[in-house]
C-alpha cells in the first residue's frame, strides 16, 4: 500500500508500506537502512551467520550419539535443512520484536492506552525505556518522521527528534540488537543532514538508545555526528548503486 508524505520543504514522498520501499516522482529512492545494510562490512554479522548453523548441527549430532539414536539419511538432512534456517528464525523474531517495540513506544508517547504485553523480550524492552524516560526532561518534537534527501537522494524513518531543557535539537534512535555497530553512526549522520536539510532545524547530538531484549540495563550512548562520517554513508550509497550498474 502506497502512502505519500508531504515534508516540511513542501516535496512529496510515497512509501510502499508492504515492500518498505521508499519514491521520489517516480522513481525509487535507496533507504537509510537499505545502505546501511548492504553497503557496509559487518565482520560480526559474518561470522554470526556462519558458526550459528555450524554450531546448531554439531549440538544436534552429539545429542543423537550421546543417547546412541541412529543417524541415518533423512536425519542428517533435517538437521541440514534446520540449521540453514536458524539464523533466518532468529532474525525474523528479533525483527518481530523490535516492530513491536517500536509501535509501543510511538503509542506510549502519542499518550494512547497501552496494551498488556505477554513476550518477555517485548516487555522487558518496553519497560527499560519507560524507566528511561520518567528520567528525562525531553520534549517530542518528532516521532516516526519519513525525511527525505534531495541533494543525496535517499529516504529513511527516523525514530525521534527530541527536545531538551536548554532548546536543542537531540536525534535519538531506538534498538533492541544486542550491541551498538558501526553502521548506527552513519545511521543516525544519514538522517540528520536529511532533517537539517528538510527544516533547516540543526540537531545538536545523537543518541542510540538500546533496549536488550534479555538484559535489564539501558544503553543509551551518543554518537559522533559529523561530515566525516556522513561521508561515509554517502561512500556506502555509491558503492551500492555502482554494484547494481554492474549487474
Amino acid at each position: 500500500m502506497y502512502k505519500k508524505y508531504k515534508l516540511k520543504n513542501n516535496l512529496e514522498l510515497d512509501f510502499d508500506d508492504q515492500k518498505h520501499i521508499y519514491y521520489f516522482n517516480g522513481q525509487k529512492v535507496e533507504s537509510v537502512t537499505g545502505i546501511c545494510n548492504k553497503g557496509i562490512p559487518k565482520p560480526q554479522l559474518i561470522n554470526w551467520l556462519i558458526y550459528t548453523p555450524i554450531r546448531e548441527i554439531k549440538n544436534a549430532i552429539n545429542n543423537i550419539l550421546d543417547n546412541s539414536d541412529t543417524l541415518d539419511r533423512v536425519t542428517l538432512e533435517r538437521i541440514i535443512i534446520n540449521a540453514t534456517n536458524k539464523t533466518d528464525k532468529i532474525k525474523d523474531d528479533a525483527g518481530l520484536v523490535g516492530g513491536v517495540v517500536h509501535s509501543l513506544i510511538e503509542d506510549f508517547l502519542l499518550g494512547k492506552k497501552i496494551p498488556v504485553q505477554s513476550d518477555k523480550a517485548v516487555v522487558n524492552c518496553f519497560n527499560l525505556f519507560l524507566d528511561w524516560w520518567n528520567k528525562q526532561e525531553y520534549k517530542v518534537i518528532e516521532l516516526e518522521k519519513k525525511i527525505f534527501s534531495k541533494k543525496y537522494n535517499y529516504a529513511g524513518t527516523l525514530d525521534l527528534v527530541l527536545e531538551d531543557k536548554n532548546k536543542n535539537f537531540i536525534l535519538a534512535d531506538i534498538k533492541t540488537s544486542n550491541h551498538i555497530s558501526f553502521d548506527y553512526i552513519l545511521q543516525l549522520n544519514a538522517y540528520k543532514y536529511a532533517y537539517e536539510e528538510e527544516t533547516k532545524s540543526k540537531i545538536s547530538k545523537g543518541l542510540i538508545i538500546r533496549l536488550p531484549k534479555n538484559d535489564n540495563k539501558i544503553e543509551v550512548k551518543e554518537l559522533p555526528l559529523n561530515k566525516k562520517m556522513f561521508n561515509a554513508f554517502l561512500g556506502a550509497k555509491y558503492m551500492i548503486i555502482a554494484m547494481e550498474n554492474n549487474n
